[in-house]
């Protein structure tokens, strides 16, 4: 029997109320099509399933996952099976009702905060108090909740702000992922991050949680070589290998599975998991074959991927090749 990461992120749907422009998701380029989302007793299924293959920690996102009416039922049936459910959201649906029921069930909530000033700009949406409001409610009601940034050329220079404004608020951890291209993203590559930008991100995120007594760390791995002081950074950690299909893997609102939210690519139901021995993409990444020509030989190797390998491909159309920011 094929045994899965410890980690699902489950796209519980296609459906968005908001137009970020960093949006990754596979199908807002057209590139997957967007197909018949699983049902509640479908996804009942998935979750057994999963389970008994490894699974130990279910992550719910989309799209955005509030929007589907049977959400609590689908994290209930995540804990009648024995898992730990994360919701991800960016909390415009949600509301102090919503929160108290998510605390009931014990669900580690991260919550997007792409901005202040610049906020509307990143998702179309005026939000940022709303999202404020939940932060200070949830820590009333004894939740953790993270927040998290996803940054761009548009939202960098008030990067220490937002990530003050949300500890302020009651946000106790801070997630940040670096905007990488994919789904909609790609038509505003524009705003990627160029190499010495990522340090200024960092540094940032190291000065504001050090100086609150805060952590957090990075959402999606990084080239060691792009990053100018690895030593420096105390409060916020960077990850450097690639962990999709490894310590994670995704399904998304049809049931297929992916190796990680990035990738364009379904490798099989997720009620033929056994598919997954035999699946070449899949083994792919599980034994980490997909070394750049340009990472061979380096004295880091053990510990980094070169980047996001999903980025790449996304970007320039090669597993193995050079990350966004090189």
């Amino acid at each position: 029997m094929v045994t899965l990461p410890k980690v699902a992120a489950l796209e519980l749907t296609y459906r968005c109320n908001h137009q970020c422009i960093f949006c990754s998701c596979p199908w807002e380029s057209d590139s997957l099509a967007r197909e018949q989302e699983l049902g509640l007793d479908e996804w009942q299924r998935a979750l057994h399933e999963i389970r008994r293959r490894g699974t130990r920690v279910v992550s719910f996102s989309g799209g955005e996952p509030t929007l589907r009416a049977d959400l609590l039922h689908i994290v209930d049936a995540a804990r009648d099976e024995g898992l730990q459910p994360c919701l991800i959201s960016n909390g415009r649906a949600m509301d102090e009702e919503m929160l108290r029921c998510l605390a009931k069930r014990r669900v580690n909530l991260s919550l997007s905060v792409p901005g202040i000033e610049t906020f509307e700009r990143q998702t179309g949406y005026d939000g940022v108090e709303h999202v404020m409001r939940l932060f200070r409610a949830a820590q009333e009601m004894g939740m953790r909740v993270t927040a998290n940034i996803a940054v761009t050329k548009v939202n960098l220079p008030e990067l220490y702000d937002i990530i003050a404004y949300s500890l302020i608020n009651g946000a106790s951890y801070i997630l940040i992922n670096r905007f990488l291209p994919g789904g909609r993203g790609l038509e505003n590559s524009r705003f990627l991050l160029s190499r010495s930008e990522i340090n200024e991100m960092l540094k940032t995120a190291e000065d504001v949680l050090r100086k609150a007594g805060a952590h957090g760390h990075t959402g999606t791995e990084l080239p060691y070589c792009a990053v100018e002081a690895p030593d420096r950074l105390k409060s916020f950690e960077v990850s450097y290998q690639c962990g999709a299909a490894k310590s994670f893997f995704v399904i998304d609102p049809s049931g297929y599975v992916r190796v990680c939210n990035h990738s364009e690519q379904r490798l099989c139901s997720v009620f033929k998991l056994e598919e997954l021995e035999s699946n070449d993409y899949w083994n792919l990444f599980v034994k980490r074959d997909y070394t750049p020509a340009m990472c061979i030989g380096c004295e880091h190797g053990n510990i980094c991927d070169g980047g996001c390998r999903e980025a790449a491909h996304v970007y320039g159309g090669d597993v193995s090749g050079p990350d966004p920011c090189l």
